[in-house]
This record gives C-alpha cells, structure tokens and sequence, in this order.
C-alpha cells in the first residue's frame, strides 16, 4: 500500500524527493503506532485513532510544528486512499492543526560578509576550480531550491540575454534573471566544463554523473556547502539558507518588490514571500535601544 502512496505523491502530486520521502516516513510511523497500539494492521484513516495519535505525539512533547507535518502527512495519505476508493471522505480537516502564531524575530539570516567569505573560499579552491563558485553564486543572487539548481541543464542557460529558465515546483516553469556575479561565475564555468569529456545535459556533474545523463542529487548540495561551512566555521550552511539570504537581500537591500521576488524565487503565494520581510533580531535590538 506505501508503495503505492509513493507512486501517488510522485506522479499525481509531483511532490519533491524530499517531501515524498517525508510523507511516506510519517505515514510508516503512523502505521507502527497503529499495529502496536489496536493489534491489526492499518487498513484506513479514522478520526478518533487520528486524534489519539496527535494527543500522543503531544504526550512525548513532540514541538506543534513536527505535529502539524505529520498531520499533513496523514491527510495526503487520506487522498490517497480516496483515490483507491478504500474510503470515501477527509477525516483530517484544517481544524485539527496546531495554530503556531510566526514570530517577527528572524535569527536564521546569513549574513552579507558570511556569504563573501564563502565566496573567496570556494574562489581559492584548486580541486574545485569554477564549479563550487558557479554553484554558489547561483544559490546567492538566483534564490533557487536544491532540486531546482541540480536540474539546471546547459539548454537551460542564455547567458547574453542574462537569462536562466527554471521548472520549479509543481512543473511551474519560470525566468531567473541572471546579475553580473552569476553571469561571470556560470560563463567561467562553462568555458572549464568544456574541457570534460562528457555528455551530461546537466550543468553540474560529479564524478559519479560523470558518464551519465542524469543531474546531481542532494548528496551533491550537501557535500559542497557542508565543505565551505566548514572552512568559513558556520553552524549551519544549506541550499534554504542562502535561497533566505536570496529573498532578504533583494527585499531588503536591492530594492526588489514583494512580486518581483516572488516571481524569481518560484512562490505562488505572495505570503511566502512575505516571509522574508522578518527583521533580524540584531536589528530590531537597535531599534529598541533608541527608545
């Protein structure tokens, strides 16, 4: 049956690799609670085992938002077992989700001279070369996800109309605007990458995608970026992270619009980007102190 679910998520949902496998971990636990706690096997979704379930999650002080993940977890499940015609209605609604009221206080900013020190890192990197810089600077000032930035393939790219085209979620396909830093880094790349003898489509590769026509996974993204946190001695350093300094910098210190951002970041929801607006418990201090 998980199988399945699987197979709904990917080509009805067409939900990234990282949520399916979420989802699909959720709803196994959900499975192992079921088995151990009634003695059969999961067959479909009731409500009154559903709301037990999140009272014991509550119980194990499991925090509101990991609650509410795996309640969206279960109620894809639940489409999906309408879809098999194994039950015939939701039983998870939008009341039984926590309410988190979102702070104002954003602490998990990287900050400017971070990401210029990550720069001159992956800028002085010999093994490297052109790569990891191209790689980060698409990250910086393109704001892309993971999976969207591994999918990047050579077609993809027209660099003398500045211009990077992106299918993001959902198969949505939009325009990156491609600035004078991602323009030098993606064009050094690209005369180096020549020299490699391979037919990848894909703009990056790696040595096991090498003779392959498949992109990068996120093993790629990881080893990269967990390389640089090292060496610029970050505690934390992921592809979010700098899409966040993405969205910040353009609404904060470029100028950008709330749709203009929207629009190059991929949101279909101008809340999303809102998001970004947050202030920086630093500055908020500042503020206060001039009171």
């Amino acid at each position: 049956m998980l199988e399945g679910f699987k197979e709904f998520m990917e080509n009805e949902l067409r939900l990234s690799e990282n949520s399916i496998n979420s989802y699909y971990s959720d709803v196994k636990l959900y499975e192992k609670y079921y088995k151990e706690s009634y003695a059969e096997e999961l067959k479909e979704l009731v409500y009154a085992d559903v709301k037990m379930y999140k009272q014991y999650l509550l119980n194990k002080s499991t925090s509101p938002k990991t609650i509410n993940r795996k309640l969206t977890s279960l109620r894809t499940y639940n489409e999906f077992l309408i879809q098999e015609k194994i039950q015939t209605e939701m039983v998870i609604k939008d009341r039984d989700f926590i309410k988190i009221q979102k702070t104002k206080l954003n602490n998990n900013i990287i900050s400017v001279q971070d990401v210029n020190k990550i720069k001159h890192y992956a800028a002085k990197d010999i093994k490297a070369s052109k790569r990891d810089f191209c790689f980060i600077s698409i990250l910086c000032y393109g704001g892309l996800r993971a999976s969207e930035i591994t999918n990047i393939k050579i077609g993809d790219i027209r660099l003398n109309e500045r211009e990077l085209y992106i299918v993001g979620k959902g198969e949505k396909f939009r325009t990156v605007v491609i600035n004078n830093i991602m323009y030098f880094a993606i064009k050094d790349y690209l005369e180096e990458r020549q020299q490699i003898n391979t037919k990848n489509p894909y703009l990056f590769i790696s040595q096991k995608s090498i003779n392959t026509k498949k992109p990068v996974n996120r093993n790629f993204c990881n080893r990269i970026l967990n390389k640089y946190k090292d060496l610029c001695k970050l505690e934390e350093l992921h592809p979010h992270l700098l899409r966040h300094f993405y969205g910040t910098n353009a609404l904060h210190n470029a100028g950008y619009t709330i749709e203009q951002v929207a629009s190059q970041m991929g949101h279909s929801n101008i809340n999303t980007t809102k998001e970004y607006l947050d202030t920086k418990k630093e500055d908020m201090m500042a503020l206060a102190n001039k009171l």
